[in-house]
């Protein structure tokens, strides 16, 4: 009976204090705008990710034409570049680099947002015996800097002066 009032009182005393704090939950960010239209080539994973972020909050514009932001990605690029060898001259380790730049306008064609980039590294060892274990890996850094992408750019675009 005393254990379990300890254990009570011990959970309250860390929720009163993390409600004392200020801790509160991230959260979706909120955008300022009413809907936007984004214009990203075709196979773009970020461009995807936006279009069902903005979906989800109803924000989406369907056409280009008299959307109230117009946003656009360009330039994504990836790449995988060595980064160690072993002294026999394979390869121990990989960078993998994701890059895209993202600008936003407003109806009438003025800048919201300057174009910048957004770019994201990821390192990871390589094996020779252990291939497909690394291709996964590969394939799970590869999504998750795609996720990463789309909340900067989400975060950006919350900032935007209209």
């Amino acid at each position: 009976m005393r254990r379990s009032a300890i254990k009570f009182l011990a959970i309250l005393a860390a929720t009163s204090l993390l409600g004392g704090c200020g801790f509160q939950l991230r959260g979706l960010a909120q955008l300022p705008f009413v809907a936007a239209y984004v214009d990203a080539p075709a196979g773009s994973a970020l461009g995807e990710g936006l279009r069902q972020s903005l979906s989800s909050q109803k924000k989406l514009a369907e056409k280009k034409d008299g959307a109230p932001v117009l946003i656009k990605l360009s330039s994504e690029t990836r790449s995988k570049n060595i980064l160690s060898l072993s002294g026999g001259g394979k390869v121990r380790e990989f960078r993998l680099e994701y890059r895209v730049e993202m600008s936003a306008f407003d109806a009438a064609g003025v800048e919201l947002m300057a174009a910048s980039p957004i770019y994201l590294t990821r390192e990871f060892s390589y094996n020779d015996d252990q291939v497909l274990a690394k291709e996964s890996e590969e394939a799970s850094l590869h999504r998750g800097m795609e996720q990463d992408a789309l909340r900067q750019a989400l975060r950006r675009l919350s900032y935007i002066k209209r």
